[in-house]
């Protein structure tokens, strides 16, 4: 018995060899997966793939992208390739990755030279050492505290509490199983402190100032990422991140129950009470720390530390004011995301060097619908509050999802005329070359 082989032979006009097609699939791959690690939905990273491979000269791509793994044809039948999520990625490795996508479209790298920086954006090293990402995340809840939990006290125990979150994190990356208990085991941890100060008379509303610290753990852009997707028809993705934050939530409060009671603290005490000790001037200062800390947490470049903080300051003040004239929290929900969505959109159509999901991600950070979240569950949990407390939270969320799709829709003329600019300019330059 014999094997017929049914592909053309390579005379024929075949464009690639196969060896050209594995990598091709594994450049795609690469870049798939390093959109997701970063942050982008399913549905973005599979539009990003089709148009580079659109480019590389196969038009047909086939490929399909969930939240822990990107496989990738070049045609319907050709063979496959699958490339796992590897956890997430920092906002400079995933600036890394718009650059090499940028730079394969202008045709400043092959295929060859696109695998090998994809591979390489994993490794880069974080720009400001382990200092700056203590001292980012340190920054990061104490801005954070200032806005919720406006209070000298409160704000300087969160900065402490931080610290432990952070060493937390670090050592879960050795050790598998306190990466799968990091949520309830850090909610502990922090609980028992500020819950511990509670109890000595040194802090006043002790669950907000206890969110604060784990709040960069908290699933919120999990949660409306994936109702973003649902909504986009990435059913499969959409559910499993949606569940995912759902069942994060729940561990982060079983955390925070655990230590009510080891400490023995009254419910009574665990109400959703916000101190207002600080006056107004600690909104601009919570932001000023938010935008400092997640440029040295997430090793961002300093030039993009400008656009990162406008992104913050706007969506800030459209969530309060829509917060304020709307009478609701979706209503500023909503408000914030689509300005997030949309003015990081517009700032990437313009200046190419600024990726939509560095400038973008951190005003999650603002949002906190993670944050609020976890106050429902444990309230209820804690029976301090009713089990409206989470239909709210699922609105509040959806309203952010929604947000998100109107942000992008309306930014959509925006990106169609800034590529139509870049392909007349590189017209242009081959014309006269």
């Amino acid at each position: 018995m014999t094997c017929r082989d049914d592909a053309p032979p390579a005379h024929q006009g075949q464009a690639e060899s196969p060896r050209d097609d594995v990598a091709t699939r594994r450049l795609l791959t690469y870049v798939g997966a390093g959109l997701v690690a970063g942050g982008a939905t399913v549905t973005d990273a599979e539009t990003e793939v089709r148009r580079l491979g659109a480019h590389l000269g196969h038009q047909h791509i086939q490929v399909s992208a969930t939240p822990t793994a990107v496989t990738l044809a070049l045609a319907s039948g050709e063979p496959a390739t699958i490339e796992r999520v590897e956890g997430g990625m920092r906002l400079d490795q995933s600036l890394r990755v718009g650059e090499v996508r940028r730079d394969l479209l202008a045709g400043r790298l092959d295929v060859d030279q696109g695998v090998a920086a994809m591979a390489a954006a994993r490794r880069i090293p974080h720009a400001y050492g382990a200092w700056g990402f203590y001292l980012g995340l340190v920054m990061v809840s104490m801005g954070i505290c200032l806005i919720m939990q406006p209070s000298a006290i409160n704000v300087l125990l969160a900065g402490f509490c931080s610290l432990l979150v952070s060493f937390l994190m670090r050592a879960s990356t050795r050790h598998a199983l306190l990466a799968a208990l990091l949520p309830s085991v850090a909610a502990l941890v922090v609980s028992l402190v500020v819950m511990g100060a509670d109890q000595l008379g040194l802090v006043e509303g002790p669950l907000r100032t206890l969110i604060c610290p784990i709040a960069v753990l908290l699933p919120g852009a999990l949660l409306s990422t994936g109702i973003a997707e649902l909504a986009t028809g990435a059913i499969v993705s959409g559910t499993a991140r949606f569940f995912n934050g759902l069942v994060q939530l729940l561990l982060f409060a079983l955390g925070v129950v655990a230590a009510s009671l080891l400490l023995g603290l009254p419910t009574s005490e665990l109400t959703n009470t916000r101190l207002h000790d600080l006056g107004i001037w600690s909104f601009p200062a919570g932001l000023a720390l938010i935008a400092l800390g997640i440029t040295l947490s997430e090793s961002v470049p300093w030039r993009l530390f400008g656009w990162t903080t406008l992104v913050l300051v706007c969506t800030f003040i459209t969530q309060m004011t829509g917060q304020t004239y709307g009478g609701s929290m979706p209503v500023g929900a909503f408000c914030g995301a689509v300005v997030a969505s949309f003015l990081s959109t517009a700032i990437e159509s313009t200046r190419a060097n600024v990726p939509r999901l560095v400038t973008f991600l951190p005003s999650f950070w603002l949002l906190v619908p993670g944050t609020l979240g976890l106050m429902g569950v444990t309230t209820v949990g804690l029976g301090t509050g009713q089990a409206d407390a989470v239909y709210g939270v699922i609105t509040f969320v959806t309203a952010i999802a929604l947000g998100l799709l109107v942000g992008s829709a309306l930014a959509l003329p925006l990106k169609r005329i800034a590529r139509r600019m870049h392909h007349l300019t590189r017209l242009r330059r081959s014309t006269t070359t």
